[in-house]
């Protein structure tokens, strides 16, 4: 028994190290716009000027920069949700056992973790068509 809460420990630990590593390497540092900026004792500062290849003066830039923040922030949140559920739904078959009410729960709770995940892949593809320049670009 304790030894199958140590792998089950471990097995948590490595999981979550890989989602927490890959989630660091992916973000992109915060830099200060050149030149004087108007708020008080001429602090350099930059909110949301660049954003991708639209131009700085366009109309409504500001709000397709902020949706494709928030469709990031949102992608890294289902990715470890559907992560972490996938983990957890995996050591509860495994330590079903002769179970078979258990084994039939965990095989659900995975199909349903695929579903959404597929109907968040769709929704995803559709804003990448509706916003002007998908959120990759406006990301990078």
């Amino acid at each position: 028994m304790l030894k199958k809460i140590i792998n089950i420990v471990t097995t948590s630990i490595v999981s979550l190290t890989m989602v927490f590593s890959s989630f660091m390497l992916t973000t992109q540092p915060v830099m200060a716009e050149e030149g004087e900026s108007t708020y008080s004792q001429g602090d350099k500062t930059s909110i949301l000027t660049s954003c991708g290849d639209k131009a700085e003066d366009s109309k409504g830039a500001g709000i397709f920069c902020v949706l494709n923040i928030a469709l990031t922030i949102l992608t890294y949140g289902v990715g470890i949700a559907g992560t972490l559920g996938i983990v957890i739904s995996g050591v509860m078959y495994l330590t079903a056992r002769d179970n078979e009410q258990q084994m039939t729960k965990a095989k659900s709770r995975i199909i349903n973790i695929v579903i959404g995940l597929a109907i968040y892949a769709v929704m995803w593809g559709f804003l990448q068509w509706i916003l002007p320049g998908g959120a990759l670009k406006g990301s990078s």
